[in-house]
């Protein structure tokens, strides 16, 4: 399936519009290549009391009493993390929210955008890398490991691991892709 195709099929699978209920929100940048969709991978930070420290995930964080909503939760927390500036850009659309394994009282809105062009990224001090990650490769690396007392399925991609939350809202947007 050529990448417009993905996009498109994506599209059909998403909600209209987020569910302000949910606690957090993510975002879920998408940009396609030449054969394949690439996802916007962040490593966070180490640090202490952090259950989520050292992980890949999706950038995003916890609503804030001053966003209006959580499309403005996401852009908040995207330009303070990477630089990236969402403000203004149109959502593709809204998956449904998921409830964290970690603390299974905070429900997370995954929110997806679409990129033509790979957008400048600056990482503030709350993560250590990103990484581009293609769907066809996430899709192969699949595996059982042991993270952090936790055994379970992951992505093994360019060193990293995905696991938990982030691997579970992959495996939402590869499913929505094979039906």
């Amino acid at each position: 399936m050529r990448p417009t195709e993905s996009l498109e099929k994506l599209a059909v699978g998403l909600r209209a519009g987020p569910d302000e209920e949910a606690h957090a929100a993510v975002a879920i940048l998408v940009k396609p290549n030449d054969d394949d969709l690439e996802l916007f991978l962040v490593k966070r930070a180490e640090a202490t009391g952090d259950p989520w420290s050292g992980d890949m995930a999706f950038p995003g964080g916890k609503k804030m009493p001053e966003d209006r909503g959580l499309v403005d939760t996401v852009a908040r927390e995207v330009l303070e993390e990477t630089g990236i500036d969402l403000r203004g850009a149109a959502a593709m659309g809204y998956m449904e929210p998921l409830f964290s394994s970690v603390r299974n009282t905070l429900r997370v809105q995954p929110i997806i955008y679409s990129f033509q062009e790979k957008p400048e990224v600056h990482l503030n001090y709350e993560l250590t890398r990103y990484l581009w990650a293609p769907l066809n490769a996430l899709r192969k690396s699949r595996c059982q490991t042991v993270v952090k007392g936790w055994e379970g399925p992951v992505f093994r991609i360019d060193g990293e691991v995905v696991w938990g939350l982030t691997y579970r809202m992959l495996e939402m947007i590869l499913e929505m892709l094979e039906d």
